[in-house]
């Protein structure tokens, strides 16, 4: 590629006559010439067969990464770029794309462990318990107090701040 050296810009961006200008992010212009292969004969020819396999590969192996990525609690575009890879090496080996979405999802999901937590009242010996139903934890002031029936059974533990 030539980088365009003049302080003006150069009179075309485009191709014309063969040469192809270009202005890249960085603002600079460059030339090349252009190229003979076209869209056409990369979806057609018996050449390119090969690249026309590797980029399906490469387009089932993003999808698979993408949907597991979606699923992370902390993205890090690195890992995408690294489950995208190894999903398509495991599409070149020829496993199935169930197999390779467990294999990823083994190795970078989070495990989940479903904890059954039970509600044991707190008992405690300094404070006396003045309520015995309440759904959640509550600090109730002493000009606020309610008695509750005797007959519930208890929940939780009202704590009570002293004035």
């Amino acid at each position: 590629m030539a980088k365009w050296v003049r302080e003006e810009p150069p009179p075309f961006t485009g191709t014309k006559d063969g040469v192809t200008v270009y202005q890249l992010p960085d603002g600079l212009y460059y030339a090349r010439m252009q190229s003979s292969i076209t869209g056409k004969r990369i979806k057609k020819d018996k050449a390119f067969a090969n690249f026309r396999r590797s980029s399906g590969r490469l387009s089932e192996g993003s999808r698979i990464a993408s949907q597991l990525y979606r699923q992370l609690p902390v993205k890090n575009h690195k890992v995408y770029r690294e489950m995208t890879g190894k999903a398509i090496l495991g599409l070149k080996e020829g496993l199935s794309a169930e197999v390779i979405t467990a294999n990823l999802s083994r190795e970078y999901l989070p495990v989940i462990k479903k904890v059954s937590k039970t509600v044991v009242p707190v008992v405690r010996k300094s404070t006396p318990r003045l309520f015995k139903t309440l759904p959640f934890k509550t600090f109730i002031r002493k000009q606020n107090q309610i008695k509750l029936p005797d007959n519930t059974a208890p929940a939780k533990e009202v704590m009570i701040l002293r004035e």
